[in-house]
Parts: C-alpha cells; sequence; structure tokens
C-alpha cells in the first residue's frame, strides 16, 4: 500500500480517461496521480483510505480526489461479490489552459479546489451522476467531454463533504515507505492490541520518534487513525452481517463494549444501532 505514482492513460489523445472497471476485487495499491479523479462505486464494499481519512465504502458512493492526493479502496475479500466502478480522470487542461479561471466555471473551481482534501457526495446526488456516469459508454468522446463539464457544474452546486484532514505525504522518498508500513500493520493487526513499541520498531524508530512522525504526516495521532480504522470495519460489519453489536465491537479489537459504543458515535455521530438500521 506504499503510495506510487500512477500514470494515467489517455487514449487516443483526449482531453480525459473515462473507464469501467469490473473485476473480483479493487487491486490498486495506496497511490497518486497529477489528474483528478471522479469515481462512482457500482459495486463492492470495503476500506476506503484518501489522505489521512478512513472510511468505509459501499455501493452507491460517488467521491472526488484531487491532484496528489493519496488513496485507495480496499474491497472487502469476504463477500463473493465483484468490484466495479465507473470514473473519470482529467487534469487542469481539460478545456485548455486556464480554463477553469474563466467566470463561467467559478463553482467548478470552488468544487475542485475543495477536492484537493477529496470530497464525498450526498447519497441521492451520487445514485443520478452514477447513472450518467455509467450512460457515458455509450456516447462519442465529444459527447462524453460535454457531459463531464456539465456533470461537473451540477455537482458543484450540490451538496458534498471534505474526506481528508490533509497531511503531508512525501510520497517518494522514506516516508511513504514509513507509511506503507503502518497501514499494512494496521490492517493485518487491528483486532489485536497495538502497542506504541511495536510501532516503532516497524519503523526503526524511538516511540517519541514515532509519535512525532505519525502526527506531522497524518494531522492526527496513531490512536485516532487506529479508532477511525476500527470503526470503519464495524460499519462494514453492521451492514453486511448478522452479527450482534458486541461480537463485533471484538471482533474490531473493543474489549470494552461502552468505550466501543463512545468511539462509534464520535465517529460516525450515529450509534451502531442507528447506523444498521439505516441499511435495512
Amino acid at each position: 500500500m506504499k503510495a506510487i505514482f500512477e500514470p494515467i492513460s489517455t487514449d487516443l489523445n483526449q482531453s480525459f480517461h473515462y473507464d469501467i472497471f469490473e473485476k473480483e476485487a479493487f487491486e490498486s495499491p495506496w497511490h497518486y496521480h497529477p489528474e483528478w479523479e471522479l469515481t462512482y462505486i457500482c459495486e463492492s464494499s470495503g476500506i476506503r483510505s484518501v489522505g489521512n481519512a478512513i472510511h468505509s465504502y459501499y455501493p452507491g458512493e460517488l467521491v472526488l480526489i484531487g491532484p496528489n492526493l493519496p488513496h485507495c479502496w480496499k474491497s472487502n475479500h469476504a463477500k463473493m461479490h465483484i468490484a466495479k466502478s465507473v470514473f473519470i480522470q482529467f487534469n487542469e487542461n481539460l478545456l485548455g489552459k486556464g480554463w477553469m479561471e474563466k467566470d463561467e466555471f467559478i463553482s467548478i473551481n470552488k468544487l475542485l479546489k475543495a477536492s484537493y482534501k477529496g470530497v464525498v457526495f450526498h447519497p441521492k446526488t451520487a445514485k443520478i451522476a452514477g447513472k450518467k456516469l455509467l450512460e457515458m459508454q455509450h456516447v462519442s468522446p465529444m459527447f462524453r467531454l460535454l457531459k463531464t463539464v456539465g456533470l461537473l457544474h451540477e455537482l458543484s452546486l450540490d451538496r458534498y463533504e471534505s474526506l481528508s484532514l490533509g497531511g503531508h505525504f512525501n510520497v517518494n522518498t522514506n516516508v511513504s515507505k514509513r507509511i506503507q508500513k503502518i497501514m499494512e500493520f494496521v490492517e493485518h493487526n487491528y483486532q489485536n492490541k497495538i502497542s506504541s513499541q511495536q510501532l516503532s520498531d516497524l519503523v526503526y524508530m524511538t516511540p517519541v520518534s514515532f509519535s512525532k512522525f505519525f502526527k506531522k504526516t497524518f494531522n492526527k495521532t496513531f490512536t485516532s487513525y487506529l479508532n477511525e480504522y476500527r470503526i470503519s470495519k464495524a460499519c462494514e460489519l453492521l451492514r453486511e452481517s448478522d452479527n450482534s453489536v458486541e461480537q463485533i465491537s471484538f471482533e474490531t479489537g473493543y474489549s470494552n463494549l461502552s468505550f466501543f459504543h463512545r468511539q462509534f458515535k464520535s465517529i460516525t455521530k450515529r450509534t451502531p444501532a442507528q447506523y444498521r438500521l439505516a441499511f435495512y
């Protein structure tokens, strides 16, 4: 899950790249590219990482990622459904040099600037936009471009929320290698107790140095990051299993049910029961 550079292909010298992904799972590592990326999740659920933010995702999600913002979707392999998404990737010269500064594109420009931290759209907006994105596969590149600009304008006038709180992701240095190790360690050990000594040994640092490094890089403490990951996994289990809240608490690394409830409500603004009810 190292943040790696991902070159974006532009077929036939087109202004942007449009594609539909459909495989057993989302397979891209934690990566970045200089293009904007608008992604609609048709099928699959799991954990989404954007910058320093971790959330669970599920079908019907629409996210806009800004340039050079590390991100990835990790499918839940316990579920045997496919992973499918439709996406558009484009650079700052989509409509020529300086197009975003024109009066006609003020609202789009605002949205694109907000996406430097990643934005997620309201589910109703996402559903409508997702349908339009899928329909683009049947039109010519020229009409696809026009529809893309129109869709960006519509999205810029609707509700959206920021995903990441920022951070300092130096993606081509030892910082990236350390991040890779930390993220992989959390992915495989979130159910267990994780000590500061384990983490500092992992990246060959002292506990104090590790704490400072993580806070500077992610703009949050490791404890906050771990809780967000665990609660994201809990959200996934609440949606897709019939396990009791108490069982899910233990499965995601919380031995104290009351503490699990407090963390869940602090992060999602809902109780586990309220969250599960929203999906039934």
